[in-house]
């Protein structure tokens, strides 16, 4: 049995970060059929909320 996990990833100066979707149903699925570009959407939607100015 294999499984799948699809994630995300960004950088920038002082952040890095990785969003993965953990579902019942991606775990099952079969990699090639992963909506890659929602997971871009999905993961830049995470980053957008979650950035913050330092200091």
């Amino acid at each position: 049995m294999s499984s799948s996990l699809p994630m995300c990833a960004w950088g920038d100066g002082n952040t890095g970060a990785m969003v993965a979707v953990v579902t019942s149903e991606t775990a099952v699925k079969d990699p090639r059929s992963i909506d890659l570009r929602q997971l871009a959407a999905d993961t830049a939607k995470v980053r957008s909320e979650v950035r913050k100015p330092i200091g």
